[in-house]
This record gives C-alpha cells, structure tokens and sequence, in this order.
C-alpha cells in the first residue's frame, strides 16, 4: 500500500517530466541596454485652414533618444536577394536572367545594401548579444543544416490551417500576374543555379551561431516568445511589399502583439515610374512603419550603439 501511494505521489512530476521539451525551456536573457535615436512621425496637428491639405500642419519627423532593450529585441533579415551579386547573377545588359532584369527594378539599390551596408550592423549585433532572425525563408541555406533543424523541432507541430477560406481562382490570380508583371515568360532561360557554396551573400548575412530561422509566423511568433522578445526590427525588401505583408512580415507579428520597426537605410522599396526618382515609395513606407507598426532606427546610430555596447560587453573565453 505504500508503495502504491508513493507510486501515486511521483506519478504526476514524472508525466510533467516527459512532456518538457528541453528546447521549450530557454530562458528570457538578462536586461541589456543601448541609447540610441528612436525616430517618429509626429502626424499631428492637422491644419484644417487648408482644409484638402490639412497635413502640412503636421509636425513630421522627429527623434527621442532613448533605451532599447537588446534582450527583448530581434533584428530581422528577410528576403535578401542573391541576384546581381556575383557574374553568374550578374544584373545588366548581358543579364543571364531575363524576368529578374525585366521586372525586378529593385536590383541595384539592393546590391549596396547588401554589400556595404548590412554586414557591419550583423556583426555589431552578434558582438553586442542581439537576437538575429532569418525569417520568410524559403530553401537554399536557410533551410537546411543544424540552425534549421534546431528551430524547426523547437518551434514544433504547425497550428491547424484556415478552413474559413474561400477556393483561390488560380486562372484569374495568373490573368493579373501578367497583367502587372507581363509574366510568365516561357521564351526566357530559367534562373541559373547559384555559385558553388549555396549562397552569393556576404558571410554576415547568412544563419550562424544562435541565429534563428523561420519559415512561417507560428514558427517566428513561438521563437520569439521562448526568448521573451517583444519588438523585432526588419531589414531587407520590400519595406512596402514583402517586409509588410509577406509571412512573418509586420502585418502578420503586429497581430501577434510585437512592435514592428525598421533600419533607415537597411531597406529597400519597391518603387514604379513615378516615384523612382528620389525614390519616394520608401520615403512613403518608412512613413508607413513609424506610424502603423513600430519605429524608424537609422543604421549607423543603431550600429555604433551596438558597437559600443560590445566593447563593454563581457566576452567569452
């Protein structure tokens, strides 16, 4: 009988035990400051004694230093381009990728991006202790390797799927693709493999060390949440296109609570013929950012911040 009792009183902690899943039990990281410029769009007052044009009374763009916490904040990547960046995606005239140079305008704005601006914030990140994310993935070298399988089996078993929806009508779907973006173009070659590595991205750019990677907002909300992260802050293109609306984009994280904000000048947007120059679309979408989903952080304060965060950072052995 007593051991029966006993059997029953241990009973309870060991089901409680084999239900744990050890990748479930990360712990939030201890508070980790930087000051930096917070920049907001003041969209008040309206100046209503020039009635149709009562927003030219608003104040506009202002900034307010203030602390950010790095423990509760991730810095995202997402959808960063491989074309253009080497001669086998070369972008140009001699383009081995028709429906890239014909329709994807974005290419050369990216390639700065890319390549001069974002590989020192990612490494004044990582050295500053800065969750990064590569979210929205979709193959290559996110979706595969042991950061890929490590968040896949953490984030778990998918949501059960909308049932509520009605049946897509893929001909009509198909009738606007062409009618936007004059494709398909089956007279053009297919894409050409990328170069032997898997990737034509600077080395700070792709998944490493504690990097986290998700493919689905379920995925990214229950990654974040194990690491008690509220505010994520994106990067890549388009700030009007993607970086908003995609999966794991600010529409889909705001929903989930998380304050949504962006890097001036670690963005690119998606611009047409009247707003190329100048390249208004982004001036409309960091507009867009500040006063919808979060804040605007310009990337050399964020990344100086973070630089001189790491220099007093404890470092490891």
């Amino acid at each position: 009988m007593v051991r029966h009792i006993i059997c029953l009183l241990i009973l309870p902690a060991q089901i409680a035990q084999a239900q744990v899943n050890p990748e479930e039990t990360i712990m939030p990281r201890p508070p980790n400051f930087i000051s930096l410029p917070w920049h907001l769009y003041r969209h008040y007052p309206a100046d209503f004694s020039r009635w149709n044009e009562a927003a030219v009374g608003f104040e506009g763009w202002d900034s307010v230093v203030r602390e950010l916490d790095l423990s509760e904040t991730c810095l995202v990547l997402m959808h960063l381009p491989e074309t253009g960046l080497t001669p086998a995606t070369e972008f140009g005239p001699n383009c081995p990728n028709p429906n890239e140079l014909g329709t994807v305008e974005w290419i050369p704005r990216t390639m700065d991006v890319v390549t001069f601006r974002l590989p020192p914030l990612l490494a004044a990140a990582r050295a500053a202790g800065l969750q990064v994310a590569h979210v929205g993935v979709y193959g290559g070298i996110y979706m595969e390797g042991p950061i890929w399988e490590k968040c896949v089996k953490e984030a778990g078993q998918a949501p059960p799927p909308d049932k509520d929806v009605i049946v897509r009508d893929a001909d009509r779907w198909a009738k606007h693709t062409r009618d936007a973006f004059d494709l398909p173009r089956p007279e053009n070659p297919k894409a050409l493999p990328l170069p032997p590595g898997g990737s034509a991205l600077p080395p700070e750019l792709r998944p490493q060390g504690n990097d986290i990677i998700a493919q689905y907002p379920w995925q990214f909300h229950r990654l974040l949440k194990a690491r008690g992260i509220d505010h994520v802050v994106y990067c890549g293109w388009a700030l009007n296109w993607c970086l908003w609306f995609a999966q794991c984009g600010m529409a889909d994280m705001e929903r989930k609570g998380y304050m949504c904000s962006a890097i001036r000048g670690g963005c690119v947007a998606i611009e047409n013929a009247e707003s190329a120059v100048g390249e208004k679309n982004l001036e409309y979408a960091y507009w867009k950012t500040s006063t919808m989903f979060g804040y605007i952080f310009d990337l050399h304060e964020f990344r100086d911040a973070l630089r001189d965060k790491a220099k007093t950072r404890p470092q490891r052995p």
